[in-house]
């Protein structure tokens, strides 16, 4: 990786297949959770996802009792899905005592055995540990109120965010000078923009074919692969970011279907040493990579 004057400047490769590898089951990062007091099973913790999901195969192994059907919105749209009830969770060893009604969904589609959504992290914070390769889920807790975009000793910088829908959004990133709304989606294994967001960089972006991503529901969603030059997200510069195209339902169930929005996907998240996420305290921490200077211009955005 070279070493910019200012932000990260990965390499990405021109085969978006490498990065979509990261979703292999074998490559997905977990936490142990207690089902009803069993296990430990290996749950991934999404923050763009609304609701907790559990696998069928540990649902049926528990015997647990079945709920209703809802309708979950995945990327490849809104899907029925059965659910069953879970009385309790003990996640990361923290335990969540209240009661939820979880979709059932297949673990070859979700790449392990469950998935810890945002229902069920509410007043916690994601930590995503890519040295160790570790996530973790810990305790919210006051750690200095920061300015946007300000150091925190060398190598680590605070990002401030607004909440919506559970989710942490950065309204203070950019792309060309055009403020784009960015969603932290640790679920996500490839980032995603809408198509507001791509009529902004389609004279700029570099075409890097077409991909195909797995949706949790087993469905196949197409989209169009580029190459875009330059995204700020607070004090955070990406060069050369991938990203896929697709006007997924998320972008809609969280109004931002029509303004330029991206879901910050693990694909670029992993370019940094730890990231953290605290979506109470209403800020993500991204700590650099050892090799990456940040300017001082960089302190304060």
């Amino acid at each position: 990786m070279p070493v910019p004057t200012a932000g990260i400047d990965p390499e990405i490769v021109a085969d978006a297949a490498a990065l979509l590898a990261f979703a292999n089951l074998e490559e997905r990062m977990t936490v142990p959770v207690l089902v009803n007091g069993a296990g430990p099973y290996r749950f991934i913790l999404d923050t763009g996802s609304e609701r907790t999901v559990i696998s069928r195969e540990v649902a049926n192994a528990l015997a647990l009792e079945a709920g209703p059907r809802v309708t979950i919105a995945a990327m490849t749209g809104s899907h029925p899905a059965s659910t069953v009830r879970i009385q309790n969770l003990e996640i990361d060893a923290l335990p969540r005592a209240q009661a939820i009604e979880a979709p059932a969904l297949m673990a070859a589609h979700l790449g392990a055995d469950g998935l810890i959504g945002i229902d069920t992290l509410d007043g916690s914070a994601v930590l995503i540990d890519f040295e160790k390769d570790e996530m973790h889920v810990q305790r919210s807790r006051r750690m200095g109120r920061l300015r946007a975009g300000e150091r925190i000793g060398q190598d680590e910088i605070v990002v401030r965010g607004r909440p919506l829908s559970g989710r942490l959004i950065v309204t203070d990133a950019f792309y060309d000078g055009r403020r784009i709304a960015v969603v932290l989606d640790t679920g996500t294994s490839v980032s995603v923009g809408n198509s507001s967001f791509r009529a902004l960089v389609d004279r700029r972006a570099t075409p890097a074919g077409r991909v195909q991503m797995l949706s949790v529901t087993g469905r196949m969603l197409d989209a169009e692969y580029r190459v875009v030059p330059r995204v700020e997200v607070g004090g955070a510069t990406f060069q050369r970011l991938g990203i896929a195209f697709a006007d997924v339902p998320p972008f809609q169930r969280l109004g931002l279907d029509d303004r330029p929005a991206l879901f910050l996907g693990m694909d670029a998240l992993r370019l940094f040493r730890r990231v953290r996420i605290d979506v109470p305290n209403r800020e993500v921490r991204f700590l650099m990579p050892r090799e990456v200077f940040l300017a001082p211009s960089m302190a304060m955005r």
